[in-house]
């Protein structure tokens, strides 16, 4: 408390030897920083989407020989979170924030933490999926199988909102058998917008595990244009891979599966001598698929802006997501569509020996 005293008498001393003019600047000043600082306390039904930083993944190896490279191959990534009235508010002033309405990306009893955990779950997935696609273009053969997908949420508009619930377990599309979330996404990818779908479900009515078929319409993604949804949050249920040795991408807290794409050719570069940046810097994003396919992602614009940041020569997107990307292009910074893993390669070896 003296410390306190004696840290404020010189300050207020200060203020009085101010003229009127200086005390009513004083005055504006500390008003507007109160007013800025309590409009991070209020909430909005919001949450906003922003640049977040490009991560060139740290991997370590099992009993396998690994090179290192000096060109880059970094993942783009955003951040997303709850909006304030603060961050709302400054949205209209910075192009590269977005802002996206609560049940598109909180669904109705899906709570932040579980979004979250949700989230790293996806990674997860995408980082081994990543792998066995990486190895399986080296030559391994490589075997993987789940026990179907959950459901943890589903979105209010969806038209299996009154049909699925939290917990179910899905095994099949169109009597196609389905093992993984992944296995889910890529089979939707075969039908359209419109279509009519059935659904194999195991629900448990009163203890017991029952069969039953869930038809429904497949709507346009909330976020990829052109892409089919059903409309719900999905996690795969014991995803295992077999892997001829130990792959271990150093992910942190980065969640969601648009890093699959840059798993992949990370533990691909890894694993070959020749380098197949040339001490280019590349980024991109992109989910992957375990034949090898691309899909879209969110928040396409902040990722191009996070790359373009970090220097990157060339920007790999999802075709879906290209015609948002192109517009930021420049002369320094090419941004190219791939749809698949062998296509990126051939992108980025065409690229790095010009």
């Amino acid at each position: 408390m003296p410390a306190l005293y004696l840290y404020l008498i010189p300050k207020i001393k200060l203020v009085k030897n101010l003229n009127v003019k200086q005390k009513k600047l004083l005055v504006i000043v500390l008003t507007f920083f109160i007013v800025i600082g309590s409009l991070t306390f209020v909430k909005t039904d919001y949450y906003f989407m922003s640049p977040g930083p490009p991560y060139q993944w740290d991997i370590e190896y099992g009993n396998v020989e690994n090179y290192q490279f000096d060109g880059n191959l970094f993942q783009l990534t955003v951040r997303r979170d709850e909006a304030n009235a603060l961050i709302y508010a400054w949205s209209y002033i910075d192009n590269s924030l977005d802002l996206y309405p609560r049940e598109v990306i909180l669904p109705k009893g899906v709570t932040p933490e579980e979004l979250s955990q949700i989230s790293i779950q996806n990674m997860k997935t995408s980082e081994n999926v990543a792998i066995a696609v990486a190895l399986t273009y080296i030559g391994y053969d490589i075997g993987s199988k789940g026990d179907g997908v959950s459901v943890v949420g589903i979105l209010d508009d969806s038209p299996v909102k009154d049909k699925l619930q939290r917990g179910d377990l899905l095994n099949s599309i169109n009597g196609e058998e389905i093992s993984s979330a992944t296995e889910f996404i890529a089979t939707l990818r075969r039908y359209q917008i419109g279509d009519v779908v059935s659904i194999g479900v195991e629900r448990d009515f009163d203890g017991e595990r029952k069969k039953i078929e869930v038809q429904t319409k497949l709507i346009e993604h909330v976020e990829y244009e052109g892409e089919p949804m059903v409309g719900f949050l999905a996690t795969t249920v014991n995803e295992r891979f077999d892997f001829p040795f130990e792959v271990d991408i150093k992910t942190g807290n980065v969640g969601g599966p648009s890093a699959g794409l840059m798993m992949a050719l990370n533990v691909y570069n890894n694993l070959i001598p020749d380098d197949i940046t040339n001490s280019s810097v590349v980024a991109g994003t992109g989910t992957i698929e375990i034949d090898g396919s691309v899909g879209p992602v969110g928040g396409i614009k902040q990722k191009v802006i996070a790359a373009k940041r970090a220097g990157a020569e060339l920007i790999l997107v999802p075709t879906a997501n290209f015609e948002e990307a192109i517009p930021l292009a420049t002369e320094s910074t090419a941004i190219v569509a791939i749809d698949s893993f062998e296509e990126a390669l051939k992108v980025i070896s065409e690229f790095s020996s010009r």
